[in-house]
């Protein structure tokens, strides 16, 4: 084959790939997904997150009364079910938390318990500063109540039981970074028993 002949073949394969990325990479930027936050945190908090956590949590506890120890834990399939909607519930509620532009609380609106903790903008200036640390926490929620779901599955109540803690250290460790950061826990005595 002659030489020309094969630069002009390598050079037309070269200009038709070309083409052909183009015509298909166009705008190689990802388009916003086409949702508006409306509720606020503290919405989510109040009708969400809260109560579904309390459903996980009181799915399995222990509790002395005068008669004893009573012991609630999920029976049969109707209870499991409910406790797995909570589960699920708070799960996709994480994901609503990573949401970019979600506002503590509504504008004006103030602290519940001022001097306890922050004011919600005070609130939204840390969330924005520490964006990746926010994300983070909210994802830990999301993997806890997953291990919840996967507990419920199995219909493990021990394993679920554990699993409530982790979701209360995810909410918790939320709360201290962006809540009450400044709070002060004073130490126990050594010998206090």
């Amino acid at each position: 084959m002659p030489r020309r002949s094969w630069t002009f073949r390598v050079g037309a394969l070269v200009a038709g790939l070309a083409l052909v990325a183009a015509c298909q990479g166009g705008d190689t930027e990802t388009p916003s997904p086409d949702y508006m936050p409306t509720a606020t945190i503290k919405d989510l908090m109040q009708s969400t997150i809260d109560q579904s956590a309390d459903v996980v949590w009181l799915a399995v506890m222990s509790v002395h009364t005068d008669q004893g120890i009573v012991d609630t834990r999920p029976q049969g399939d109707e209870e499991w079910n409910t406790v797995r909607l909570g589960a699920l519930a708070l799960a996709e509620s994480a994901n609503l938390l990573l949401m970019p532009g979600r506002r503590v609380a509504r504008p004006g609106e103030k602290s519940e318990t001022p001097g306890v903790e922050l004011e919600p903008e005070e609130m939204d200036v840390l969330i924005a500063e520490d964006r990746e640390g926010w994300n983070q926490r909210a994802r830990a929620l999301r993997s806890a109540a997953l291990e919840a779901l996967q507990a419920i599955e199995a219909k493990d109540a021990d394993t679920l039981f554990a699993v409530g803690e982790q979701i209360e250290l995810s909410c918790e460790g939320c709360h201290s970074a962006y809540w009450y950061p400044n709070e002060i826990v004073p130490t126990v005595p050594a010998d206090v028993p």
